[in-house]
């Protein structure tokens, strides 16, 4: 039996409440419910992807936004299913595992992801991934962690917040995880990958201070965790803050490298510019669906393609996916020095 497109969506007290909620929004959130029902009625025709997956990424995700980010999660879980990182992997080296077989339009499997390395991180890893079974990414700046607290909220405020928010702004409770929880996070299996050493804009960085930003994060995590990263996500995931030169440099001691431009990760996507969907916790559930469904990839072509060119062709380097001696950032040139006025002391946990 063909199942439903509306999935509930405007009907029944949740619906209709949604409906009135819309009605003060922008016009965005207004039109999110038609849109998503034109789109899915559009997939039911074979139009968009019909094989891939799709990176849905986060940040900090604050007690009033839990319940949000449960529904949808629970949605995802319904609609799509969740792979694992791991899974990606796989699709990307070649060989797509069992949810790859029967590939649906508009109903691709989602891969949930983590930036920033927030302690609500932690708490929704617990209490909301785990009961559902998702398995995700988790991106850290390995030089904000462990920081006096004084100290970090000034971090979050300039780098993670890139100034945009003052630290007396930041809510009370603002924290990042610690070592302990980072390393737990790993034992339930979840995926730990860079995000730079600082959380700096690459494209405001040169020499030194590029190489430390990038490949000192990925030896920090391995120095910590006991396992080399091959994940990395640049910060701030726009097509201004990524390089030539930095993505040279990802190339060679990371696997994969996440952005955040809109799109969905199929054949065609190179492993070092992988799309991701920024998911709005604060919109309606219908536009976060409509997001994670690709109904905003038409507006981000252009991104898409800029990014393709950064990243193509890039020199020929040993295939490290098949290589067992794969030994992760800084294997080839060994642990960088630190810049000039750069700590590399990341603090105790």
């Amino acid at each position: 039996m063909t199942e439903p497109i509306i999935d509930g969506l405007g009907m029944g007290p949740d619906g209709e409440r949604e409906a009135e909620e819309n009605e003060a929004r922008p016009w965005r959130y207004r039109l999110a419910l038609p849109a998503l029902l034109a789109h899915r009625t559009a997939g039911l025709f074979g139009w968009g992807a019909a094989s891939g997956f799709r990176i849905v990424h986060f940040h900090d995700i604050p007690d009033e936004q839990t319940t949000a980010f449960t529904l949808f999660a629970e949605a995802v879980v319904q609609r799509h299913g969740t792979i694992a990182p791991q899974d990606a992997e796989a699709w990307l080296a070649g060989t797509p595992p069992d949810w790859a077989a029967a590939p649906r339009a508009g109903r691709l499997p989602c891969l949930f992801s983590f930036d920033d390395g927030f302690a609500s991180n932690y708490r929704i890893a617990r209490d909301v991934l785990a009961p559902l079974g998702i398995k995700a990414l988790f991106f850290i700046a390995p030089g904000l962690i462990g920081l006096p607290q004084d100290e970090q909220r000034e971090r979050i405020a300039w780098t993670i917040f890139d100034g945009a928010v003052a630290t007396d702004e930041l809510a009370p409770d603002l924290r990042l995880m610690t070592w302990e929880e980072i390393t737990s996070l790993k034992d339930m299996g979840h995926t730990i990958g860079a995000h730079g050493m600082l959380h700096r804009q690459l494209t405001r960085l040169a020499g030194d201070e590029l190489d430390w930003e990038i490949i000192e994060a990925g030896v920090e995590l391995t120095a910590r965790l006991g396992a080399p990263a091959a994940w990395y996500a640049y910060a701030f995931g726009d097509i201004g803050s990524i390089s030539r030169s930095a993505i040279e440099l990802i190339d060679a001691h990371y696997r994969y490298c996440r952005s955040g431009v809109r799109g969905v990760n199929d054949r065609a996507t190179a492993p070092l510019a992988l799309r991701s969907e920024d998911i709005e916790l604060s919109a309606p559930l219908a536009y976060q669906k409509l997001t994670a469904e690709g109904g905003l990839d038409g507006f981000y072509r252009e991104e898409r393609d800029h990014l393709d060119q950064v990243v193509s062709p890039l020199p020929e380097l040993p295939d490290d996916d098949d290589d067992p001696d794969w030994q992760g950032p800084g294997a080839a040139a060994g642990q960088l020095s630190q810049p000039a006025g750069k700590s590399s002391d990341s603090g105790n946990a």
